[in-house]
């Protein structure tokens, strides 16, 4: 586990041209994958590292960033560019938090991998997270407390053979003493009744995906 509580948002790719935190409300150290440094120069933030094949770089780009730390692998490898920067947040030991910063709208295989990607740290005690535009998707841990408004929806999807849940608080349906098995989708669309819900998981892993009420 990282000894030093930083922040590293990684900004893909596939990173939306606008995330639901804002990017101008970012703090912490920016880590742009790829073709995620025009996303980054679009909302006028400065990374400390480039980290990819470059098969989707605006090399002209580049130029305007001297001071950048650029780490270039081959095209030829087993990792995707994101699992590469995750790898490399994770080596350098800084990181307790980390935000992916993607649309999950590309390829399917691809937003799969990065789910994969986000158990992977999670097991390893890593607080991940992936913000699109519209929603927040993590792990949750066996006590959860999340924060919205009245009305936000919350999906939980069992990444286990099943996801045992001791007990709710804020939700409309209830988790009381509720199993999910993997094969069902009985957690879609939960709904926020309070400002703050808790969650308390007896066993299991359990995928969240955090859908705030749109505003009209």
């Amino acid at each position: 586990m990282p000894s030093v509580d930083r922040s590293a948002w990684l900004i893909t790719t596939h990173a939306p041209t606008r995330i639901l935190s804002g990017y101008q409300n970012i703090q912490g150290d920016i880590i742009a994958v790829d073709g995620g440094l025009a996303v980054a120069a679009e909302n006028s933030l400065i990374p400390k590292v480039l980290i990819g094949d470059f098969d989707s770089l605006d090399h002209d780009l580049l130029k305007k960033y001297p001071d950048i730390q650029i780490i270039r692998h081959q095209p030829q490898k087993n990792e995707t560019d994101t699992e590469l920067a995750l790898k490399w947040c994770l080596d350098s030991g800084c990181y307790q938090n980390i935000v992916i910063c993607n649309d999950m709208q590309g390829r399917v295989d691809h937003s799969l991998a990065i789910i994969q990607n986000l158990l992977e740290l999670h097991r390893k005690g890593v607080d991940i997270t992936i913000e699109t535009e519209r929603q927040r998707i993590f792990f949750i841990r066996e006590d959860t407390t999340l924060k919205g408004n009245k009305g936000d929806l919350i999906s939980l999807i069992s990444y286990s053979r099943e996801a045992r849940f001791l007990r709710s608080m804020g939700l409309e349906y209830p988790l009381d003493r509720l199993v999910i098995h993997q094969h069902q989708s009985r957690g879609i669309s939960n709904v926020f009744v309070n400002d703050c819900i808790e969650i308390a998981l007896a066993a299991g892993e359990v995928l969240a995906v955090y859908s705030p009420k749109m505003k009209l």
